[in-house]
């Protein structure tokens, strides 16, 4: 199934930094989500922070009350900020749009994020937005606040996982495979060429999707990877986490040759210096299939809090 044309329309009207013409498209009653940084209790699902929310790492946050906020937008970026919808699929009342970002900030930094939305529409409105970014790139270009506090989500809930369209237990199997750290087991679900992609904080060109394949299994986790060679370095991850660690999917929704999967994590991992990190992140897989196999992965979660547990410095 093809994008939603409303939602596609969204994402154009945020390319032009057009609050106005956001705003007529909008449920009044609806919500905008961004993750939190390295306060994980604000980014939890279903909660508001309000007042207290970090800048830019926000949270759940009133779609109208995000838009009046991006009215300011050629405040902070004085000749616009463009955002480039490059890849949109949907399935039922959800559209999954990958938007490449690109500005000059008011102080001379140029922003050049990438993202993936999850944009809900209901009754001919857009209702929810999550918006998956590089956290990371975010905080380090912009001055925030609160980006530096600190703060544990409750723990994980099993629930139902909602699936819509075609292909999801293509996405489910390498969901399992990941949280079961299973190398065989993601290999034999994923083709033999398959890429798997993560952004990459500051160092912008390592992030970039056209970037060489990374070869050095100490730097699988940003940027490009064989999906076969990341899979032999998942049960070394995995043994990182006392206590264990665990990968629970909420929803997932495809047309059958693309697939768009939201899960969370909770973990405590161990760090080279001895001391223990909660991990509990928030990711959107989008799955490129060949029949039934994974073709590509590219892994949006908070890159925050990825590098700040795991000690990388991008």
């Amino acid at each position: 199934m093809t994008a939603d044309p409303l939602a596609t329309e969204f994402i154009a009207a945020l390319d032009a930094n057009d609050a106005d013409w956001m705003a007529r498209l909008i449920d009044p009653r609806g919500s905008w989500w961004v993750d939190s940084g390295l306060d994980r209790s604000c980014g939890a699902r279903g909660h508001d922070p309000g007042t207290n929310r970090a800048w830019p790492v926000h949270g759940t946050m009133n779609l109208c009350e995000k838009v009046e906020l991006l009215r300011g937008i050629r405040t902070r970026f004085p000749a616009g900020v463009r955002q480039i919808e490059w890849n949109s699929f949907g399935a039922g009342q959800y559209t999954l749009i990958e938007v490449d970002g690109d500005g000059v900030t008011s102080g001379g930094r140029h922003y050049r994020n990438r993202y993936a939305f999850v944009i809900e529409i209901a009754d001919g409105k857009v209702l929810h937005v999550r918006e998956y970014l590089d956290t990371h790139h975010a905080v380090n270009t912009f001055e925030g606040r609160y980006v530096d506090r600190r703060g544990v989500a409750p723990d994980l809930v099993s629930e139902d996982i909602e699936q819509v369209g075609q292909g999801t237990d293509v996405a489910l199997a390498f969901a399992a495979a990941i949280d079961c750290a299973d190398t065989d087991a993601m290999r034999a679900i994923s083709t033999a060429d398959s890429v798997w992609w993560g952004d990459s904080g500051h160092d912008r060109p390592r992030g970039d999707r056209s970037a060489p394949i990374e070869t050095d299994p100490r730097k699988f986790l940003v940027g490009n990877a064989r999906v076969h060679d990341r899979a032999a370095v998942l049960p070394q991850l995995r043994s990182s986490f006392s206590g264990g660690w665990s990968l629970k999917p909420w929803r997932v929704f495809g047309d059958g040759s693309s697939v768009a999967l939201e899960a969370e994590s909770n973990g405590t991992r161990v760090r080279k210096d001895g001391t223990t990190k909660s991990y509990q992140n928030r990711y959107c897989f989008v799955l490129k299939l060949s029949g039934d196999k994974v073709a590509s992965a590219r892994e949006y979660c908070d890159t925050l809090h990825a590098f700040d547990v795991f000690g990388i410095a991008p």
